[in-house]
């Protein structure tokens, strides 16, 4: 029963670990003319430096208690995987396309899993117990708590930055796609309405960054995915209509993402 209770304790307080440094999806949309984008690629970099510093953290304070149980016999393979891990999010500084970040994200999870697992055996090994290994990680993470809030910020303003200059960029191109058409002749009210229904979830989105409101960030994109696509589609039945109209020029420049 103690050793159920144990890893029941344990389990809570990795999971906490793992959802705390998950790579968080991308805000910017799945344009690949932003993909490598160096403002696209600084607000990766932020969020790789945010998460990196709570894991971090976290796995301190695991070495630390497993160094405590074991008389420091048990820490040498959890701080090899550390120093893995660190090494690995302090590389991503230096990289320009978001492949390689995805990459060396994907390496970090890995680093994670292989964490949770030699730190797992080694609380069974010492008898040590879930919920001190818990409060162990919770100390060192409030412990770097001012640097952490500190890089949480800087995330949060890079991918706003990010998202909204994606977002007016994209604007840019509807409106010229608006224009290309209305000049031969194409009645656009109703590709307009629905630009102006986008122009106004923009600012909802940008309310939403600004508040730190991960939730209603996400509410803002999908909205803005649909708009985007009824967009696409109303401009698709005008150049169905008018044939004649739909120049090469035109059809290129509706964007794909808002």
């Amino acid at each position: 029963m103690k050793n159920t209770r144990m890893t029941m304790l344990y389990g809570v307080c990795m999971i906490c670990l793992v959802a705390a440094i998950m790579p968080a999806a991308s805000a910017l949309g799945n344009g690949t003319a932003w993909n490598d984008n160096p403002e696209h690629i600084t607000a990766m970099q932020a969020n790789v430096a945010y998460k990196g510093a709570i894991g971090q953290a976290q796995m301190d304070g695991a070495i630390s208690y497993i160094g405590t149980i074991s008389n420091g016999a048990g820490t040498s393979q959890l701080s090899s995987i550390e120093s893995q891990f660190t090494g690995t999010v302090s590389s991503v500084q230096s990289m320009t396309a978001a492949d390689q970040i995805k990459a060396a994200e994907t390496q970090m999870s890995e680093d994670r899993k292989e964490f949770m697992t030699t730190a797992k055996g080694s609380l069974k090994e010492y008898n040590g117990t879930g919920k001190a290994l818990h409060e162990s990680v919770n100390a060192s993470v409030m412990a770097q708590s001012g640097t952490i809030q500190t890089l949480k910020n800087t995330a949060w303003t890079d991918r706003e930055t990010a998202r909204m200059d994606e977002f007016a960029h994209n604007d840019q191109n509807r409106n010229n796609v608006l224009a290309k058409l209305t000049a031969k002749g194409v009645d656009v009210s109703q590709a307009q309405a629905i630009e102006n229904q986008i122009q106004q979830e923009g600012t909802t989105l940008r309310a939403a960054f600004d508040s730190r409101d991960g939730s209603a960030v996400k509410a803002a994109n999908q909205q803005l995915t649909t708009l985007c696509s009824q967009f696409r589609d109303t401009v698709k039945g005008y150049r169905t209509a008018h044939p004649v109209g739909a120049t090469a020029t035109t059809t290129a420049a509706v964007p794909a993402t808002v």
